[in-house]
């Protein structure tokens, strides 16, 4: 950003802009270079109007969850990086008066974590999406990613996503329309380029508090007992490829424990990348590169990250 669109900026958003920010800060991997700027919205009617004013002055952002699918690199981010809170930060059911037996549709905020909100259905005795407890994230990246666990998609429970565009025009759109991919998301017709996510619906069945809990334990012991813990990481870095896991080829590449700086691959599953102290953006990348290479010469497959490289 020049300087004449940082005092635009300024002007017209004030207190709510932290300026040269280090994205470390806001990285579930404790790594990242810095941002000209940082913007917190409270609600749908700010998002909308900082887009516009972001479109008009010709200014870069993007928004960002939980921070654990995005790596700021080294040379930084020449813009403004978005977090969604307060309103954009909820869940709300939407069906009050539903009867017995059907779908309870709920709506959460895309900047909502993933914990909070299958906490916030499980105490509400909702079921449908334990799969999802223990990944780090928010609804917003989980449903733009397609993720999941355990053989499920959070695609399943979707029923309908609202996007605000970068003039400020909401535009929601059902399932019916979308095309849910692995670990990717699109429209049917059109595509999703300059298109935000500000919320998600998602259909799900009346359950037993006590067993939803009894699920999301089970879950969580399977993921303590096969991923890292106590560590700085993104989760799952590199997609697995058709027919294969990306952990199967990095442990079969003999690249488990392989550092770079202060990265690593973990020697406990082998598609996670941990900082041991203070890697830095550019450890991790080269690190990810140096696998994607071996990992090529070895059995010919280009592994794709997760992670957005920013």
């Amino acid at each position: 950003m020049n300087q004449k669109q940082r005092d635009e900026l300024a002007s017209g958003w004030g207190d709510s802009v932290q300026w040269d920010v280090d994205m470390a800060d806001y990285s579930t991997l404790r790594a990242g270079g810095m941002a000209d700027a940082l913007v917190d919205v409270q609600n749908l009617d700010e998002l909308r109007n900082l887009l516009c004013r972001l479109e008009e002055l010709q200014v870069s952002c993007r928004v960002i969850g939980r921070g654990s699918n995005v790596l700021v690199s080294e040379q930084g981010y020449r813009g403004v990086i978005i977090r969604l809170q307060g309103e954009l930060n909820s869940v709300t059911r939407l069906d009050e008066e539903n009867k017995s037996g059907n779908p309870v549709v709920i709506k959460a905020g895309a900047g909502c974590s993933m914990s909070l909100l299958v906490s916030w259905c499980t105490g509400h005795g909702l079921t449908g999406l334990e799969f999802m407890v223990g990944i780090p994230g928010s609804v917003g990246g989980a449903v733009w990613m397609n993720g999941g666990a355990w053989g499920h998609e959070i695609g399943e429970r979707l029923q309908a996503i609202e996007f605000v565009d970068y003039s400020g025009h909401l535009l929601v759109v059902p399932v019916s329309e979308l095309k849910l991919l692995y670990r990717k998301l699109d429209l049917k017709e059109g595509d999703l380029e300059k298109r935000i996510i500000s919320s998600a619906t998602f259909a799900l069945s009346p359950g037993r508090e006590e067993q939803i809990r009894v699920r999301c334990e089970q879950y969580l012991g399977r993921r303590r007992g096969k991923q890292p813990t106590g560590a700085a990481s993104a989760g799952s870095f590199f997609k697995n490829p058709p027919g294969d896991s990306a952990g199967r080829l990095i442990e079969a590449a003999g690249l488990k424990g392989t550092s770079c700086g202060q990265a690593m691959v973990s020697t406990v599953h082998a598609n996670f990348i941990i900082n041991t102290g203070r890697a830095t953006a550019a450890d991790i990348v080269a690190l990810m590169q140096q696998v994607q290479d071996v990992v090529f010469q070895e059995f010919g497959v280009r592994l794709e990250p997760e992670v957005e490289i920013l």
